[in-house]
């Protein structure tokens, strides 16, 4: 007998995006994070960009599965931040997901 738990799509979603016309051009930030895991897969996104005369993006991903016979785990992680300025203009957005998936059998 087989007892899965599947925990999935947990968003901390922190989301501003702004676009506005400032002296020197545009600014803007963007992100996106999407996780699914599942019987012996694990897939995450993660994408950012940002418009301005000083910009910062960062995206990282995880995923691990992990098999010990009786014991099947599956794990995603995906994380993204995004920043534009422009003179005082300060555009920001930062996504993050979570998705897991475990399995018991006797």
């Amino acid at each position: 007998m087989r007892s899965n738990l599947i925990i999935s799509d947990l968003i901390d979603f922190n989301y501003i995006n702004e676009s506005s016309g400032v002296i020197g051009g545009r600014v803007y930030a963007s992100t996106v994070a999407i996780t699914s895991a599942g019987p012996g897969y694990a897939v995450a996104g993660a994408g950012a960009g940002a418009n301005g005369q000083t910009t910062y993006t960062n995206a990282q991903t995880n995923t691990t599965v992990q098999d010990y016979g009786n014991i099947i785990s599956s794990t995603s992680n995906a994380q993204a931040t995004a920043y534009g300025r422009t003179g005082n203009q300060i555009a920001r957005s930062s996504s993050d997901s979570t998705s897991i998936w475990f399995s018991i059998s006797n």
